[in-house]
């Protein structure tokens, strides 16, 4: 079957629970709150042992069969967790992943989670036969127009209620980013001590979530989402930011993945075991696999080239031409070819 976000909570006041779900989607807040609510429904069900299993390249799909053929000392039922950085395992994870939903038991319920699904990722085996057994959840983003709602649905349940002037001027300032904006409500909500909220209250309590903070920047350019980081710089820029701490701050995320680049490209090591060694954090994992993704070990060295032109730039009389070098390498980073991205521009 088939499930919106939305029609989550309804299925889980049923009796028992499908044996497996699968939640995909780019949005992180939905898939976080779906994956929390099953997860409750599980423990409350009795499956009280948890095992999560990281798809990577290297990943053994042998794994799986194992962890669902084990049983535990105690006799507990176990949620087993697949985690997998793409919604293509390949021809031996989605026979894995149809043997796991066909062979469904009792003692073990099976939670996957994963990006967006494209129509010929649906049309697949695996996904159908899960469709079949279980549950495929499809997260969806919450887009521009949508959203002003979306918040004063979300206000609805923190037992207030929100203007629709103010619910826009919400969305305006959290510019899609809907784990923000829970944070802003929630943050309303406890700060506001009547019951409909309005304008006024949400500009004097409000922190601006749209400030353009450098790290947001810079994981925008990463992950190729260049128009956003573009927006980011300006408004940096209007607020007055030093060009020169941006840029270090720009650097040290970038060198970091230049390393990682090159220890890819030199073998003997995956992108996970980069990652552990790097302390890259899962959440910082996808914005730094898109860069290395993009980019080859020979681009990203002439970007440094770039770098140390920018940097002579910032530190001369001509520091306020560092702003356009520093947006001609946040297009270059987010893969738009750019004929002026050259040593010594």
């Amino acid at each position: 079957m088939q499930l919106r976000p939305d029609q989550l909570e309804a299925h889980l006041c049923r009796p028992a629970l499908a044996p497996v779900y699968f939640i995909s989607g780019d949005e992180p807040l939905q898939q976080l709150e779906c994956g929390d609510r099953l997860r409750a429904a599980a423990r409350a069900r009795g499956y009280t042992e948890r095992i999560v299993l990281d798809v990577d390249k290297g990943f053994a799909w042998d794994a799986l069969k194992q962890a669902r053929a084990e049983r535990s000392l105690f006799g507990d039922r176990r949620l087993i967790e697949l985690r997998m950085t793409t919604p293509r395992p390949g021809r031996e994870g989605g026979k894995a992943l149809s043997g796991a939903a066909a062979e469904a038991d009792d003692e073990s319920l099976l939670l996957i989670s994963a990006g967006r699904l494209d129509r010929a990722a649906l049309n697949t085996a695996w996904v159908k036969a899960i469709d079949k057994a279980g549950a495929l959840i499809r997260v969806w983003p919450v887009g521009p127009a949508q959203l002003p709602g979306w918040i004063q649905q979300r206000m609805r349940a923190l037992q207030k209620q929100i203007s629709a002037e103010a619910a826009r001027l919400i969305a305006e300032r959290v510019e899609g980013n809907l784990l923000a904006a829970r944070q802003e409500l929630e943050k309303l909500a406890l700060l506001i001590d009547k019951d409909k909220i309005e304008s006024a209250d949400v500009l004097g309590a409000v922190a601006d979530s749209a400030r353009y903070e450098v790290f947001a920047m810079i994981e925008s350019a990463f992950l190729g989402d260049a128009r956003r980081a573009l927006v980011m710089l300006n408004g940096l820029r209007r607020e007055g930011a030093e060009p020169l701490a941006l840029f270090g701050a720009l650097m040290w995320e970038f060198r970091r993945a230049c390393s990682m680049a090159a220890e890819l490209e030199a073998g003997g090591a995956g992108l996970r075991e980069i990652f552990g060694r790097y302390k890259i954090w899962e959440q910082r994992q996808r914005p730094q696999g898109a860069v290395l993704k993009r980019h080859s070990v020979r681009a990203l060295q002439g970007l440094l080239g770039y770098c140390a032109s920018i940097d002579k730039t910032l530190k001369s009389s001509r520091r306020e031409e560092g702003w356009d070098q520093l947006s001609t390498l946040l297009l270059a980073i987010g893969g738009l070819n750019t004929r002026r991205l050259r040593a010594g521009a």
